[in-house]
């Protein structure tokens, strides 16, 4: 096996017990792409036909609304993306994903990954509980939005996401917790204060 396929292997065997023929029944749909700073995995009105590890690189997810984007994940090395409504129900994406860094993913189609379910149950198993992975990352984020200040927004994802607030713009973080960019200068400077 290749070392490009090493990452993707430790991190579906750190989620689930798979044995290395039936990982390596994935070898033939995985493809390893280069993505640009600034180009896009999903745009709005398309459909996502694949769902991608990262194997190198930062992504963010967006929405636009009133013409303004509003941010809703970022995705870094060791983790999944795609656009989760348009790949399941082949539907176009009302969302965008786009790299903020130049990054390495390695691909699988949603036609090669219905072909691994029915090559073996684990596959299955490790889509199941990725799925559950992404409903529990979800249900935090609503909760986040309807029932935290600013101020606990942003303390939260510095303490569960602390690459990000080092690797992603102001502008950005901004959107994400939901506040202008002053108003996240306004927090940031509370915090830097207290400690």
């Amino acid at each position: 096996m290749s070392t490009e396929f090493q990452d993707i292997k430790s991190h579906i065997t750190n989620l689930i017990q798979m044995n290395e023929e039936v990982f390596n029944l994935a070898l033939g749909h995985f493809t390893l792409k280069h993505i640009k700073k600034g180009d896009y995995l999903v745009t709005e009105g398309t459909i996502a036909k694949h769902i991608a590890y990262i194997r190198k690189g930062l992504f963010r997810t967006f929405y636009l609304k009133d013409g303004n984007e509003v941010n809703t994940c970022f995705c870094m090395e060791n983790s999944m993306t795609t656009s989760h409504e348009s790949f399941v129900n082949k539907k176009a994406s009302t969302e965008y994903i786009q790299a903020l860094e130049d990054a390495t993913i390695i691909s699988l189609s949603h036609e090669s990954l219905l072909s691994l379910y029915e090559s073996n149950s684990e596959w299955v198993e490790l889509s199941r509980l990725l799925t559950e992975v992404e409903c529990a990352r979800l249900t935090e984020r609503i909760k986040a939005l309807s029932f935290e200040t600013a101020k606990e927004k942003y303390l939260h994802l510095l303490t569960s996401q602390p690459k990000v607030i080092q690797r992603v713009s102001i502008q950005h973080i901004a959107s994400y917790i939901g506040v202008s960019r002053e108003t996240l200068s306004r927090v940031r400077s509370q915090i830097s204060q207290l400690q």
